[in-house]
């Protein structure tokens, strides 16, 4: 099993918009993705308000095919969140 683990910002006044876009674009776009398990999406809770996504996939080349994907956000200036960085893992345990 593989992690896409992808960081981003958020922009002051757009946590709402941000929420909203991952019930109506984020949940849908992760089970269309080939080979996708389980998606969390966590928010700092002090500080500056940082996102996290925590995506699942069965294969490194499907994690690949979402790293892509989360790499977008760099190209988007227009977006509520300023992207931070993605990394794709090994997972190497689980409970």
């Amino acid at each position: 099993m593989f992690a896409v683990i992808g960081r981003v910002r958020i922009k002051t006044g757009a946590e709402e918009q941000t929420r909203s876009m991952i019930a109506e674009g984020g949940v849908s776009m992760i089970k269309a993705m080939a080979g996708s398990g389980s998606a969390y999406w966590a928010r700092t809770l002090d500080g500056d308000l940082m996102q996290h996504s925590f995506w699942l996939f069965d294969t490194e080349a499907n994690a690949r095919v979402a790293e892509a994907t989360f790499n977008r956000l760099r190209d988007m200036p227009d977006a509520p969140a300023t992207f931070v960085s993605v990394d794709v893992c090994d997972v190497v345990g689980q409970v």
